[in-house]
C-alpha cells in the first residue's frame, strides 16, 4: 500500500473529506482538497512536518503512514527473508496450510512475540468473525491498528499505574517510617519472603528494552505476575511486595536507573524489573536458592536444616551496602 493510498485509508475510516483533512492541517481553503488528493494520488509526497500534521489530525502512529509500500509477491518473499535472517522465523506446512512460525522462547524476540500475542487478542475481540466482519468491526479494527503503538504503551502505562495505585497506601506508610534496607541481604530476605508467600517469580540475566525505548540495558532481572500483584496470594505476600516496591523505588532516588519491562509471552502478562547494579546478581544467585528449595518441595528435616543453615550463611557472609553501592555506580546503570 502506498502512502497515498495509507493517508486515503485513514481520512475514510475517520469520515473526513479532503477538504477537512486539508483545512485541519493549515492549507487554505480554496485549495485544501487539491493538496490532499494529490497527496493520495501520490502526485506528490507530503513533507516531513506536513505528514506529522496528517497523522495527527488522523490520529494515527506515524508509523502507520510510513513509505513502506508492498506492491509485489517479490516484495513479500524479500520481507520474509529479512524476517528468517533477522528474528528467526520459519516456514512449516501442517493439514494444507502454509505457517510462518516465531519461537516464543527466542529470548531475543521477546516483545515481538508480545505485540503479535496482544493483536492476537484484541482481533479475537474486535474481530471474531474476520470473513464476515461489519462495517463497525471494520472500522473500530482497523482504527485500532492505526494507533498500534500508541495503544499498547497506554495499556503498558496502565498497568504500571494499576500496580502503583494498589500499593500506594502500604507505600506511603513505608515511606513515613523511612527505613530504608541498609544490606543487599534485606532485600534477599524480601524475596524470599514474596516466594514463600506464594508470588510467581523467575529471574534471569539478560538484556532489557525499557518500556518505550529502544536502548537495551544488561542486567539481573526479576519477573512477576500482573495479575498476581493486582490480587496478591496472601496478606503478608502483598506487604512484602509493597516493601520491595518501596526498595525500588528509593534506589531510583539514589540514581538508579531502573528497567520496567512488561510482557505478554504466552497468556499471562507479566512485569520484570530490571536493576543493573552488581548486588542485584547476588540477590538473584539467593532468590534462585529459595526457587530450588521451594520447586524440590522436600520437607525433609535434614534437607530443610541443610536449607536454613546455607541460606543463613549465604546471607551474613554475602551482602552488599546498598546504599553505597547506588552511589557508586548508580549513574553507571542506565546510559542517557
Amino acid at each position: 500500500m502506498t502512502l497515498g493510498e495509507k493517508i486515503r485509508k485513514y481520512r475514510v475510516l475517520h469520515n473526513k473529506t479532503q477538504k477537512q483533512l486539508g483545512e485541519e492541517i493549515g492549507f487554505k481553503k480554496n485549495t485544501a482538497d487539491v493538496r490532499i488528493n494529490q497527496y493520495e494520488k501520490n502526485i506528490m509526497a507530503p513533507k516531513a512536518d506536513i505528514r506529522t500534521a496528517i497523522a495527527k489530525a488522523l490520529d494515527v502512529d506515524m508509523a502507520a503512514l510510513s513509505d513502506i509500500n508492498i506492491s509485489s509477491v517479490e516484495d513479500i518473499m524479500y520481507i520474509l527473508f529479512e524476517l528468517e535472517e533477522d528474528l528467526g522465523m520459519q516456514i512449516e506446512k501442517h493439514d494444507g496450510k502454509t505457517s510462518l512460525v516465531f519461537d516464543d522462547n527466542n529470548s531475543n524476540i521477546r516483545m515481538l512475540i508480545t505485540y503479535l500475542n496482544l493483536w492476537k487478542n484484541q482481533k479475537d475481540a474486535t474481530v471474531p468473525d474476520y470473513e464476515n466482519m461489519t462495517d463497525e468491526q471494520y472500522t473500530a479494527y482497523n482504527i485500532w491498528k492505526s494507533k498500534f503503538a500508541t495503544n499498547i504503551h497506554s495499556y503498558f502505562d496502565q498497568k504500571l499505574e494499576e500496580i502503583e495505585k494498589y500499593y500506594s497506601k502500604h507505600l506511603a506508610e513505608l515511606e513515613k517510617k523511612g527505613e530504608y534496607a541498609k544490606k543487599s541481604s534485606e532485600i534477599s530476605v524480601l524475596f524470599r519472603g514474596m516466594i514463600e508467600g506464594g508470588f510467581t517469580i523467575s529471574t534471569d540475566y539478560r538484556d532489557l528494552i525499557p518500556v518505550g525505548s529502544p536502548r537495551r540495558v544488561a542486567g539481573p532481572v526479576f519477573t512477576f505476575n500482573v495479575n498476581e500483584l493486582l490480587a496478591p496470594p496472601s496478606k503478608n505476600a502483598e506487604l512484602i511486595f509493597a516493601k520491595y516496591l518501596f526498595e525500588i523505588k528509593h534506589l531510583e532516588k539514589l540514581g538508579v536507573k531502573i528497567v520496567y519491562e512488561i510482557l505478554m509471552l504466552d497468556k499471562t502478562l507479566t512485569i520484570s524489573y530490571g536493576i543493573p547494579i552488581p548486588s542485584f546478581s547476588l540477590i538473584k544467585s539467593h532468590a534462585d536458592m529459595v526457587l530450588d528449595h521451594k520447586n524440590k518441595n522436600n520437607d525433609n528435616d535434614y534437607y530443610m536444616l541443610s536449607f536454613e543453615t546455607c541460606f543463613s550463611d549465604c546471607l551474613k557472609s554475602e551482602f552488599v551496602d546498598i546504599e553505597e553501592e547506588a552511589a557508586m555506580y548508580g549513574h553507571l546503570s542506565y546510559p542517557d
